[in-house]
């Protein structure tokens, strides 16, 4: 079935020479399938020659096990592929240092995001996309790892694209764009089996991925016998992720010896907490609408000093020295603004 999946989608390389492919890498097993497969089909297609662009979306705030994984990794790629790949380039996108998540949260008081305000993912990680995807000169498609079966939403939203035979696909989400999904139809053991059976790139570590979603899912990764029990869906999310009740990624890999990243874990427990108290929120939106608006600027300080006091645990720089400047400034913007809902308020 892989060896298929790979035939299939090198006769879609061939018959798409004049194109350029953007690759969406995060370091997880999804990603990293869909990389190995193509990179399989490129070189049976012998288009090893066309323009290639592996891209990771950095948010700032990945669950730093699965980032410094897919850094580390991402650094070997661009030592091996490029003698391989000679037009083949990596990049680390980010957004803009106003949209991070910080300069949001500290900065302009926006409440950590929940179900019904979701606004992490379209600016963290779609937008910075996006935006390259649109910067790219000439035809580029875009490759995921995007896959049926992983939840009814992601299964609704690639019905709308085209049928479960088709492995290529057309999303609208800002802008058009042409999508090459190769593991499209792969059930979570095929999945597996590609990302550790393919053997290039060989500079990603099939075993310490492994062992990174079985510390974090107990997910077992390995090619089983369909009698076994099915294994577990395992993804992971930001290390401040408050949309999910519980992060059970995070706390599985403390459990599992990742002590190290039990501050992580308490500063988000803390801060979805933090999020209810009305006190330290604006009684308004910004819109002007009743309900709880933004953080005061003192509930911006008070987490800006756990923020702080969490890089002093974890021995990291968590934000840079333009994000506290850049903070500040937004405190001061908004300090006028408070006082006048106070003064109304009184």
């Amino acid at each position: 079935m892989i060896s298929n999946a790979i035939s299939r989608c090198a006769i879609e390389i061939k018959k798409n020479r004049d194109r350029s492919w953007i690759i969406g890498y995060s370091g997880g097993k999804d990603s990293t399938a869909a990389l190995k497969v193509f990179l399989a089909a490129s070189r049976e297609s012998g288009c090893e020659d066309d323009c290639i662009t592996v891209i990771y979306c950095d948010t700032g705030v990945e669950n730093p096990e699965l980032d410094f994984f897919a850094k580390r990794t991402l650094e070997g790629m661009q030592r091996e592929l490029p003698v391989i790949f000679p037009n083949l380039r990596i990049e680390i996108l980010k957004a803009p240092l106003k949209e991070g998540f910080f300069a949001r949260v500290v900065g302009r008081g926006y409440a950590p995001p929940t179900n019904r305000f979701r606004w992490c993912t379209k600016g963290l990680r779609v937008l910075p996309v996006q935006r390259f995807i649109k910067a790219s000169p000439g035809d580029a498609a875009v490759v995921l790892g995007l896959r049926y079966g992983e939840s009814r939403q992601r299964d609704r939203s690639l019905a709308k694209g085209g049928g479960e035979e088709a492995i290529w696909q057309v999303q609208r989400e800002g802008a058009q764009r042409d999508l090459l999904l190769p593991v499209l139809d792969f059930n979570l053991e095929m999945v597996w089996a590609a990302a550790q059976l393919i053997d290039l790139p060989s500079s990603i570590d099939s075993i310490a991925l492994e062992e990174l979603y079985r510390g974090a899912t107990e997910e077992c990764p390995m090619v089983k016998s369909p009698l076994a029990p099915p294994c577990a869906s395992g993804r992971f999310g930001c290390w401040t992720c408050t949309v999910v009740r519980r992060d059970k990624s995070t706390e599985n890999m403390v459990k599992n010896g990742k002590a190290w990243l039990q501050p992580y874990l308490d500063f988000r427990d803390w801060l979805q907490l933090f999020r209810a108290q009305a006190s330290f929120r604006w009684p308004v939106r910004r819109n002007g609408a009743v309900g709880l608006g933004p953080f005061t600027v003192e509930g911006r300080k008070i987490i800006f000093k756990e923020i702080q006091l969490l890089e002093e645990a974890v021995g990291r720089e968590l934000l840079s020295h333009a994000e506290i400047a850049l903070i500040k400034d937004l405190w001061r913007q908004d300090a006028e603004p408070e006082e006048r809902l106070r003064l109304r308020g009184k």
